[in-house]
């Protein structure tokens, strides 16, 4: 089997509106950073997956033809993914298996929005299904508070415990000097916050951003030729779940764990509290990050609430939980995705600076997004095994 690895990363500076570039101009900034990163070229690089958020988030019709000439990638294979805040980790795995099917070695993927310029609540409003979706009035957030309440009582996924969510992530945030927001906050701000949708209120939100990340794939052979320091990818996989109807579970997404399932065997693990040394997981609200500690068997089932008040999830904790403040840092809704899995290799070459965990070796890596319950996991290690 071909074993695959990053070779490079690069991400601009998210901020809530970039005035100084257009959409392509994004999208050059994180490409030039990850081939400086990697020591190539774009003559270097065989095919591109293009990934970002429906055409209205950003306001235009088939973006890729557009960035084909910023980036360089003229007459080569270039394909673009599209759903929300899982697109850059569906691209990362449209990239591997290019790779596996031997039509490329080293493949270029980029993940951007630029949200300032598009339609961005218009879009997450009407694009659901007419009869599961849209009738929630602020779309996304209408159902995903839904989710919340539903885990409140029988889970313990109480307001506290999603509000140490928030102060976790926005104080690791600081350290990042990528991050879009960079403000400390405390549990009585959060809980004091402006209602929005009642559970989630405003600093259970992460920021709309600006922004791009890019990440450099490449086959064993060329990994090891290209860098002494790749991140080995050990298993990564991306499922959905087609039952819009009142059958879904509302209190864990089985997409998530049958992916987590798969991806634990193919990476040999068994005990992921014990075995991962850092994760970043995307969380699109507060409460989410505690669902997916239970989803991701960090915990229990029930122990989210727990596992956050112990501070196990801290940077200093046995499990750190986005050192990189995950979406509440930054939230370029299109890129998040690849921005975990970006940070997550950054971990585990050393790279990640201000906000590295000491000794990471192996890191999990969470994303996903969409009505239909889109769910990735990947595993990214020091070592191929």
């Amino acid at each position: 089997m071909t074993q695959i690895a990053i070779v490079g990363t690069g991400q601009t500076v998210h901020s809530r509106r970039r005035l100084d570039v257009s959409q392509a101009g994004l999208a050059r900034e994180a490409v030039t950073e990850a081939l400086l990163d990697a020591g190539l070229g774009m003559d270097d690089i065989d095919a591109v997956v293009v990934a970002s958020g429906p055409a209205m988030f950003g306001s235009v019709n088939q973006p890729e033809k557009w960035l084909v000439d910023a980036l360089g990638a003229r007459y080569k294979p270039v394909v673009r993914v599209t759903s929300g805040g899982g697109t850059g980790l569906a691209g990362a795995l449209q990239a591997m298996n290019q790779i596996k099917a031997g039509l490329a070695r080293r493949v270029l993927v980029v993940a951007y929005d630029k949200l300032s310029e598009g339609a961005l609540q218009a879009s997450i409003s009407t694009l659901y299904d007419p009869f599961w979706g849209r009738e929630f009035a602020v779309g996304i957030m209408g159902f995903s508070a839904a989710y919340w309440r539903a885990r409140m009582d029988k889970l313990g996924h109480t307001e506290e415990a999603a509000a140490m969510v928030s102060v976790k992530n926005r104080k690791n945030a600081m350290l990042n000097p990528k991050a879009h927001v960079k403000k400390e906050v405390t549990v009585e701000e959060v809980l004091a916050s402006k209602p929005l949708c009642w559970p989630i209120k405003l600093l259970d939100v992460p920021p709309i951003s600006d922004g791009a990340c890019a990440v450099i794939l490449a086959a064993e052979d060329d990994a090891a030729a290209i860098t002494d320091r790749p991140a080995w990818i050990r298993g990564m996989a991306y499922y959905s779940e087609a039952d819009n109807g009142p059958n879904r579970s509302m209190l864990q997404s089985v997409p998530l764990k049958v992916a987590a399932a798969r991806v634990y065997q193919n990476a040999g693990v068994t005990n992921p509290r014990r075995q991962f040394d850092v994760a970043e997981l995307q969380e699109p609200y507060t409460c989410f990050e505690l669902s997916y500690y239970e989803g991701l068997g960090l915990c229990p089932e029930g122990g989210a609430a727990e596992l956050i008040a112990s501070g196990a999830t801290e940077m200093s904790g046995d499990i750190p939980v986005n050192p990189s403040g995950g979406c509440m840092g930054a939230n370029p809704i299109g890129a998040t995705a690849l921005i975990r899995l970006a940070e997550a290799a950054m971990q585990v070459t050393g790279k990640a600076g201000a906000h590295q965990i000491g000794g990471a070796e192996l890191a999990l890596v969470q994303a996903g997004g969409g009505w239909a319950n889109l769910r990735g996991v990947a595993v990214v290690g020091a070592t191929k095994d």
